[in-house]
């Protein structure tokens, strides 16, 4: 019960602490003055620029890659997000959204947090022999959101070029996230092969940061959540949901099953191909339809809404671990 109580209380305290901070801000009893709103979406970037790269690096640095089939775990990575793309473009359709909202239900359906929280969740559930698999599955998930997602996304929004919009090649090539989240595999693997032991200590610092950057990222989300905006937009947070944890997962399993990969290290690795595959929204999600003029209260609706659905989610991914 431990394994599914210590991100269950991460999750709830993370985002009570967050709408606590919300409602002492914005009465002036602490940080009055300050933009603290700006300051916790910088938190989730130190994250993602300082933490996530220490973490892979161990990963990669311990890891023994033994089996041939591990390269269509990038392969079946794509797959997630190309198949929640298209589910939620399809449902869109369906509720006969206009192409502003179904835009901003393409990103909210494909762009998958498999970083923070997939990570987490991976960890507490499986443990820290999962780190390399998750990094295997993410290979391409930043490249895939900067040449196939954006402009996808443009094509649902406006037509003009936004100014300081940039191309594919320039994003891939300049977007700090993908470079050192690049490098830091790279580097793994050099010290893996250099046959230098890793510390012990590395892997109690891995033990502590792994919760402590997701409690980081919930904070802001207990900050910005509100629920009267929600209202608004609960039928297309929902459909998100039943593609996100429902469909998604269901199919990328069943993939990775047939395909003989999930049995590799005692089914360990479809395991994580399952809770990877039935992550909420990405950050990263947030981001194109504010580029490109698309229902940005839709998007942030769906990410606070699905990342919050993670509650419910977390038990459930639990249980089916169990019998997996």
């Amino acid at each position: 019960m431990e394994k599914l109580l210590v991100p269950l209380g991460i999750l709830v305290i993370g985002l009570l602490f967050g709408k606590m901070l919300r409602r002492l801000w914005e009465n002036k009893v602490i940080f009055g003055s300050a933009p603290l709103d700006l300051f916790l979406k910088k938190t989730i970037q130190w994250v993602l620029l300082i933490v996530s790269p220490f973490i892979i690096t161990g990963a990669f640095w311990t890891v023994k890659l033994d089996s041939l089939k591990l390269i269509e775990l990038p392969v079946l990575g794509v797959l997630t997000l190309v198949i929640g793309g298209l589910l939620a473009v399809g449902v869109s359709k369906f509720q006969k959204l206009d192409r502003a909202k179904t835009g901003s239900m393409f990103v909210s359906g494909s762009f998958t947090n498999m970083g923070n929280f997939g990570t987490f969740f991976c960890f507490v559930f499986i443990g820290e022999n999962s780190l390399p698999y998750i990094a295997l599955f993410r290979l391409l998930e930043e490249f895939l959101y900067y040449s196939v997602g954006f402009p996808i996304a443009k094509s649902f929004g406006d037509k003009e070029r936004i100014e300081g919009d940039k191309s594919p090649l320039r994003y891939l090539t300049s977007n700090p996230f993908i470079l050192i989240s690049s490098l830091a595999i790279v580097w793994g693997c050099l010290l893996n092969m250099s046959g230098m032991e890793r510390p012990a200590i590395y892997g109690t610092m891995i033990s502590y940061m792994v919760p402590l950057s997701t409690f980081l990222i919930v904070i802001p989300i207990g900050f910005n959540i509100n629920f009267t905006a929600l209202r608004s937009y609960i039928k297309e947070c929902y459909s998100i949901s039943l593609v996100k944890f429902v469909a998604v997962p269901l199919i990328i399993t069943a993939l990775g099953y047939v395909l003989g990969i999930g049995q590799i290290h005692d089914n360990m690795v479809l395991k994580v191909m399952l809770i990877l595959s039935a992550m909420p929204p990405a950050f990263t999600s947030l981001v194109p339809p504010q580029l490109y003029k698309l229902d940005t209260d839709l998007a942030n609706s769906s990410w606070l809404f699905n990342s919050g659905m993670l509650i419910l989610v977390a038990p459930i991914l639990y249980l089916v671990l169990q019998s997996i």
